[in-house]
């Protein structure tokens, strides 16, 4: 193989982890896959497919093929529960880690590149006056997936029902500057009308209501797709300011009419929250190990100080650089390991495509 004997360690198995082992390994190089939850995939496995119908490129089957990809590896050893505790400079450079799932062992493997792919920390949304924790049928755009992916439909969790008056709300935790989170986070509204229009293709009775503040535009035939999404789901120009619950379980969702110059209230049978991407806590401890550099946002410049022992070696993938889509995720992994490859063949840390 081309680069056998040559190590390689990801920190962070989502999907721009996995595709990178999966690259590097088709290269010959041994890979050690670390991941800190019980499972691979990280969010991406967990999202459901927007198919309704036809493909609409959401990209959820892209992670289950690169998970399956990456696990057909005997080169590829993984680490769940895995605790990154010290990156030392090499050369080698020293991975200090712990395996929680193992009675935190503690380990120290020696390898010749390390990939930085931890991902980002979905938002949090029980600080906002949307009921998130205390009202049964408001969920998380998280939530709203698994619970997609599992039966098929969208079922109301207090009392199991297809939901069929839904509001989604987007901006939850981005674009905020009371919380300091300025940043758009690009997923939202494609996930989101995406999302409502699977559910009226299954749902016959269910009708969606989107509170917006604009529309990011995603995929190649936004142009084409945005009024037909339009023409199938309510759009309002409003981003609610409280959300009540009523004794049934429905929610009145209150707002300021854009075009009546009103207030306005409107009632559904359950609500979605679409949230944010954030730096993940990691991101911040990976930073402090490596004198990585972080922008104004808290996610991690793409390249270190190339002159910095700490960074010699090291490599960034994925939303650990900021939010990005499961095929810009893909892409972002994809430059990682042709830089990874450059810089095992003696070049400098950043280079150019080698010849397989």
């Amino acid at each position: 193989m081309f680069y056998q004997g040559k190590h390689v360690a990801i920190i962070g198995a989502g999907v721009a982890g996995l595709t990178a082992a999966d690259d590097l390994a088709g290269f010959g190089v041994d890979v050690s896959l670390f991941e800190k939850a019980a499972f691979l995939g990280g969010h991406a496995i967990q999202l459901s497919c927007k198919a309704a119908p036809d493909c609409v490129k959401c990209g959820a089957c892209m992670a289950t093929d690169k998970l399956q990809r990456a696990s057909s590896h005997e080169t590829v050893a993984v680490h769940t529960g895995a605790q990154i505790d010290a990156i030392l400079p090499g050369p080698p450079i020293q991975v200090e880690y712990s395996l929680l799932t193992d009675g935190k062992r503690a380990d120290r493997l020696a390898v010749d590149a390390v990939l930085l792919t931890t991902g980002f920390l979905p938002y949090d949304p029980t600080p906002k006056p949307y009921g998130y924790g205390r009202f049964q049928n408001v969920m998380t755009s998280l939530d709203a997936e698994r619970r997609l992916r599992q039966d098929g439909v969208l079922r109301r969790p207090s009392d199991g029902k297809p939901a069929e008056r839904i509001a989604f709300i987007q901006c939850v935790g981005s674009r905020d500057t009371t919380l300091g989170h300025s940043w758009c986070s690009k997923i939202c509204c494609g996930s989101s009308l995406r999302m409502a229009r699977l559910i009226q293709s299954r749902q016959a009775s269910a009708r969606a209501t989107c509170f917006y503040i604009d529309v990011q535009t995603f995929g190649k035939d936004f142009a084409v797709q945005y009024p037909l999404l339009q023409d199938e789901i309510e759009m309002i120009r409003a981003i609610p300011g409280d959300i009540l619950s009523a004794d049934d379980g429905d929610l009145n969702v209150a707002y300021f009419h854009p075009d009546k110059r009103e207030a306005a209230e409107a009632r559904f049978d359950a609500v979605i929250l679409s949230i944010g991407l954030t730096p993940s806590p990691d991101t911040a401890l990976l930073a402090g190990m490596l004198c990585w550099p972080q922008d104004q946002s808290g996610f991690l410049m793409q390249h270190a100080s190339g002159t910095a022992s700490s960074a010699r070696g090291v490599f960034t993938a994925g939303t650990v650089l900021g939010p990005m889509s499961i095929a810009e995720s893909i892409g972002s992994a994809e430059q990682a390991v042709w830089d990874i490859i450059h810089f095992l063949d003696g070049g400098d840390t950043v280079g150019s495509k080698p010849k397989r």
